[in-house]
């Protein structure tokens, strides 16, 4: 897991059939659940990787988690799933996609203080990881604060989770364009209904040599500040059910 990589919601696009009525955009949090465990969580992880986590109202999860490199992070995997918290406890059933395009089922069981920390364990193939995190400073991102699109209308460069370098446009009618070694891709970005700090994400590939060519995936994107208060950076997280994800680190 990773600093300034997003968790949302549970670690892997995960069912729990709680009789939970989710509902919005995509990724988004709509709906009449509200999640008690929601926020912006960031820390390190026992195998060595930092994480950005964000839990969306209606508990769904999504974390990208990797290693530094330079001012940004080198992607090594996205977990999404969707959880379940109360009374301080969040668990979910969850998959990890790795860069290698790989995948692994497993659970995420956590404690957390709402907006402040979120501590825990991913266990996948019988091996645990413990996680701590913790909130995002105010300095550079809050999570109870409705998300613009005016703040990520522009240019962004950065990697997929697969390794190729991709510029991103985001035009200001949150219309989405991109290419990447030759696939292009294209899509939407919209504010979350739920008033809070983050985006929900659709975007086609195209043909051939895209890989997977053809397929839309959908999820959630976060914008914030560096702690060099000086560089943006957007974290993006999407998948086609628990077939396929991807990730987007970059940087303006």
């Amino acid at each position: 897991m990773f600093k300034n990589v997003l968790i949302f919601c549970a670690v892997s696009l995960m069912s729990v059939g709680c009789g939970q009525n989710y509902g919005g955009n995509g990724g988004g949090g709509g709906g009449n659940y509200v999640g008690q465990a929601q926020g912006a969580y960031s820390g390190l992880s026992s195998n060595g990787y930092i994480f950005s986590t964000i839990i969306i109202p209606n508990d769904k999860f999504y974390e990208i988690y990797g290693l530094p490199s330079g001012n940004t992070l080198l992607l090594f995997g996205l977990v999404t799933g969707q959880g379940s918290s109360g009374n301080g406890t969040y668990a979910a059933s969850v998959t990890d996609f790795f860069y290698t395009r790989a995948t692994n089922s497993g659970s995420v069981k956590a404690t957390y203080v709402a907006g402040s920390s979120l501590n825990g364990t991913l266990t996948e193939n019988a091996t645990a990881t413990t996680f701590t995190g913790n909130a995002e400073p105010a300095s550079s991102f809050t999570y109870n604060t409705a998300a613009s699109l005016s703040a990520i209308t522009g240019s962004w460069t950065g990697t997929l989770l697969d390794g190729t370098t991709t510029t991103v446009t985001i035009n200001s009618d949150g219309s989405v364009s991109g290419s990447s070694s030759g696939c292009s891709f294209s899509g939407t970005v919209a504010p979350d209904s739920s008033n809070k700090n983050f985006f929900d994400v659709s975007f086609t590939f195209g043909p051939i040599p895209c890989a997977p060519p053809n397929l839309t995936v959908t999820g959630v994107a976060v914008e914030y500040l560096l702690s060099d208060g000086v560089t943006h950076q957007l974290l993006a997280g999407a998948t086609y059910g628990t077939v396929f994800g991807t990730g987007f680190v970059a940087t303006r």
